[in-house]
């Protein structure tokens, strides 16, 4: 049984051969390796965007619950028109280390919104895209479909006038065509 080019059958190994120390000299490798789909840089971008948004995502979660567990809650006297509207709560002295986890947080959540907001614009404008290809462009197919559809009779007049119009100009210069002998 042979094999066409559309079966899956192993391809040859053509990586370098490694040469072993003891080994004089090695020969080609000849082993034959199973075939694998070869990933786009699309895929492969995508990938290293998500993991470094999950990577990013974890970083933010981690250090604001460092710095949040790091606070010193003082007693805080906040009066707004007469009222004291709060219970007591202030983040009034913040240690250096809460500070510092705090700092970094912001700039991992800085990165993820980094992240983020290109792959948000580009669903918007996929999503606007889409919308005005269903509402406009397809309207519009179906519009000219039904003028077809409409004005076929005339298409078919104008069609018949046509070849009967070219029939009789072929038959004028098949006559032409001929030699005297």
């Amino acid at each position: 049984m042979t094999a066409s080019s559309f079966d899956p059958v192993p391809e040859p190994d053509d990586r370098p051969a490694t040469v072993a120390a003891a080994a004089p000299e090695a020969p080609t490798s000849t082993t034959l390796v199973p075939w694998r789909p070869r990933r786009s840089r699309w895929a492969t971008a995508f990938r290293w965007w998500l993991g470094l948004s999950v990577a990013t995502l974890v970083g933010v979660a981690l250090f604001a619950f460092v710095g949040y567990g790091l606070m010193d809650f003082a007693p805080l006297h906040i009066v707004v028109s007469g009222d004291d509207p709060s219970s007591g709560i202030t983040i009034a002295g913040l240690p250096d280390g809460a500070g510092a986890a705090l700092a970094v947080a912001l700039l991992f959540l800085t990165l993820l919104v980094l992240l983020l907001v290109p792959v948000i614009v580009l669903l918007v404008v996929g999503s606007v895209a889409i919308a005005l290809v269903f509402g406009i462009g397809i309207p519009l197919v179906v519009l000219a479909l039904t003028l077809c559809a409409v004005t076929s009779p005339i298409w078919l007049v104008g069609l018949l006038i046509w070849l009967l119009a070219r029939r009789r100009d072929s038959h004028r210069h098949v006559g032409s065509a001929r030699m005297a002998a």
